[in-house]
Formats: C-alpha cells, structure tokens, sequence
C-alpha cells in the first residue's frame, strides 16, 4: 500500500491507498506551519545577510535620484515609481538611524529578504503537494518529510536571493527587488487560487498585485501573456473570456493610432510594433479556439470584469505622480501634473524607444547570453535539479500539471519575450547592463529547484533510511 497525505490544515492526515489519486482535494488552508517556518526562517536568515553587506552610503547609478525622490515623496524618473516612493519614504521616515540611503537599502534588503521568504513558502508547500500526488512515489516519516520542505525550501529561497544580481541590487538604493517582491506575491495568489479555484478573491487579488507592479516596473508587461496562459492553464473558461478581453484591449490600440505617442514618434518601433501584432493575433486565434471548443461564450464574463477592474484598481497609483508633482518636490522629472508631462513620464519619453530583436540569428546569440547569465548568477546546479519536476510530469495530479505548466508559460515571458524586446548587446557590458532584468526569470527557476530538491531528498532519504533497516538484518 502507498501511503498519500492531504493535508486539510493538519500536516499530516495520510490515507492508505493503492488507487491513484484521482482529483487534487480542495484546501480550506493550503500554506500549512512547515509551510511559515520555510517563510519565517529564510526571510530571517536573508534579512541578515543583507544588512551585513548592506551599503553604508550612497552609490552609483542611480541611487542619488532615488534617495532624493524618497525622501520628499516626490516623482522620479519615467516610468515615475509611485509604489516605491511611497515604500522608500516610510522608511526615511521610520528608521531613526544613518542616513536617508542606509535606509532606503534597508527597505530594499527587506524587500529582497521577503521575496526570498515567499519563493521558500511556495517550495515547501509545491513540492510536498507534487510528491504527495504522484503515485507510487517513496515518502519519509512525517518528521522526516517536514525537516526535507523545511531545508529545500530555505536553500531555494537562500539560492535566489544569492543570485549575484538579486544580491547586488538588495543592499543598494534601488526599485527592483520591491518588483521583485510583488511578482512573488502575484505568483504565490495564483498559486492558492490553482488550489481553491471557486475561492476566486485569491485570483482577484493577483489581479491588484500586478496592476501594484506594473507601477514598480513596466518590463513587467512581458508577463501578462504568461499570467493569462496561467489562469488558462487552471480554468478554461474564464481564460477563454480573458483572452477575448484582450483582443478586445489590443484591438482599441490598434485604432488609437491616430495618438501619435502609442504608435510612432514617442512610442512603439516598427519591430515592437510585429510583435504587438503576433501577441494579438495569437490572442485572436486561441480565444476563437476555446469558443469553437466549449461551445460556449462570455460565461464567465463576471469574473473577468473584476479581474480587470481590479488590475485597473492597481494602475490607479499612477495618479499619485500628478498630486506630487504639484508640491514642486526637489525630485520632479517630467512636471507630471500637467497632461503632457503625466503621458511623458508614464510613456518613459525620456528614453529611447524600444528596438527590439529583429532577427532570429541575433536572438539565438542572445538566448546563449542568458544562458550564461543563468548559469553563473544562479548556478548550474540549480538549473539541472530544476529540471526533475518536468521530469515527473507526466505521473502527476491534473492541478500540479497546470500549476507547473502555468509557471512555464511565465518563465518563458520572463526569459525569452523581455529578452527580445530588451534586445541587449551581447558583450560584457550589455550583459551586465541587463542581467538585473534576468533576475525575475531566475525567481520562477528557484521554485522549480526547490521543487525538484524536495522530490530528490524524499527518494534519497528514504533509499538511506532502508539500508539501515537492511543492515542489522543481514548481519
């Protein structure tokens, strides 16, 4: 007999059974207390490391803007950063020590250290419930398999915050693990959602925190195609509605085109433009495919609408950049109270467009720098432990299939399509130019090596426990 736990807000609750698991259980409590343990003592140990190496002053880059944009709560450079003026300024504030860049690094370690703490309650959870669901599969002791989601998840969590880009950019003055921290909790809601699909305040809640990181970060826009094939992954029917919302969006800014700043001019490049037009297309078809597969249409019309509504919610934190700008704050980049410098900053005119990758050879040298990148930020043994879960695929419950597939599809947004429109050079100084951005791929690639570890160390684990067993015997 196999023995598979689960688990219904207890730990433990095994159920003796040779059948396969037909369903994945409904969870009332998901995150179970070795679930917060991973959290609590991975944040805990990151927050440490950071402070130790924490920056004492100000450094390069931009951390003079930022520092002055934080402490008069004033507007900063395009894309503006309301979330995180808001977010640096209540630590000026709080913290009654040093100086206004310690602690804006401060908030920053914080920040990173919370991310490391989530992707380690995402492991710890995950990967017990994939081990949990595939058939056959050896398990430890419970006090055994709690210490094993515990570990995995604290060296998960430990591994990416380790990452020589996450590192490098948590004890600065710097926006990007704040970002960094809000796709953890898009991706840690969606996760429970996969778990509670009639719970729909959890995908609701996704829905906000992303509109929440889109103010930190528009690179992130990359992982909205990721996000829908993710929701289309857990429920068909709703990500056919969403689908049709997007053609619906993409559909407007195609005949916006009389604004001459979405389009041309101050905004989008021709190769930008194809691949606006691929992404809407592509949206077309798969929406045209799930109507002619249910045979149903705009059932789920409801739930889409709050969704949107919701991510709408988020992006209104935009607004905080005109109401700054009016106190003439010493940090004012692009005058946003007025129309034309609120579509300035929001539009980041300041910069050049984007030029995207305008070819399949110059792509292929640029995947092979991400590669590089991947394996000497992250490591290489990471990578390959990251694999086991696809591996196993194939023995697994339907929910931990869509959840694994839902993180590919964002993966691949992270990695390959900010890639191509970021279209980096590929030597040493493109690469370390661009590799912070490669950070919130990396982010996807430690729960898939917690994941992996877990399954790893239950079958070596107890392959150790029966040779012990063995040996008294045979003496």
């Amino acid at each position: 007999m196999n023995d598979i736990t689960l688990s219904h807000g207890a730990d433990h609750a095994p159920i003796h059974t040779g059948e396969p698991v037909p369903t994945t259980p409904v969870y009332a409590q998901l995150f179970q207390r070795a679930d917060w343990l991973s959290f609590g003592l991975t944040t805990m140990i990151m927050l440490v490391g950071y402070l130790f190496t924490l920056a004492p002053n100000l450094t390069l880059e931009r951390s003079g803007i930022y520092s002055t944009g934080a402490m008069y709560a004033g507007v900063m450079p395009p894309s503006g950063y309301p979330l995180w003026t808001i977010y640096g300024w209540l630590f000026t504030q709080l913290l009654p020590i040093s100086n206004i860049a310690w602690r804006l690094a401060v908030s920053s370690a914080t920040a990173g250290a919370l991310t490391c703490g989530i992707v380690a309650l995402m492991v710890s959870r995950g990967g017990a419930l994939i081990m949990e669901g595939i058939l056959g599969f050896k398990r430890l002791p419970p006090n055994e398999g709690t210490q094993l989601r515990v570990t995995c998840g604290c060296i998960a969590g430990m591994a990416f915050g380790f990452d020589g880009a996450v590192w490098e950019m948590a004890v600065v003055v710097d926006v990007w693990p704040l970002t960094l921290l809000l796709l953890s909790i898009v991706l840690c809601l969606l996760m429970r959602w996969a778990y509670a699909p009639d719970r729909k305040s959890y995908l609701y809640a996704a829905c906000f925190a992303y509109g929440l990181t889109l103010t930190n970060s528009e690179a992130l826009l990359t992982v909205a195609l990721g996000l829908q094939l993710f929701i289309l992954f857990q429920d068909r029917e709703l990500g056919r509605e969403i689908f049709f919302a997007n053609c619906v969006l993409l559909t407007a800014l195609l005949l916006a085109q009389k604004w001459e700043y979405i389009f041309s001019g101050e905004g989008f490049t021709v190769s930008v433009r194809a691949y606006y037009d691929w992404i809407a297309i592509a949206s077309g078809i798969l929406c045209l495919a799930l109507i002619i597969w249910s045979r149903k249409f705009l059932t789920q019309w409801k739930t889409t609408l709050i969704c949107s509504i919701m991510l709408f919610v988020g992006l209104l934190l935009y607004f905080y950049l005109p109401i700054a700008s009016v106190t003439n704050p010493p940090s004012n980049c692009g005058y946003p109270r007025t129309a034309e410098g609120f579509f300035h900053v929001l539009t980041r005119g300041q910069y050049e467009r984007i030029q995207a990758t305008p070819n399949l050879e110059r792509f292929a040298e640029q995947v092979w720098m991400y590669g590089e990148v991947a394996v000497s930020e992250f490591g290489f043994t990471y990578l390959l432990i990251a694999l086991i879960p696809f591996c196993l695929l194939h023995r697994m419950r339907t929910t931990e299939k869509r959840w694994l597939l839902g993180l590919l599809a964002v993966y691949l947004c992270l990695a390959f399509l900010m890639l191509a429109l970021l279209n980096p050079p590929t030597d040493k100084s493109g690469r370390d130019l661009v590799k912070t951005y490669f950070t919130a791929s990396h982010l996807v690639l430690a729960i898939w090596s917690g994941c992996g570890l877990i399954l790893l160390g239950s079958q070596l684990g107890d392959t150790k426990s029966d040779c012990s067993q063995n040996i008294p015997s045979s003496v």
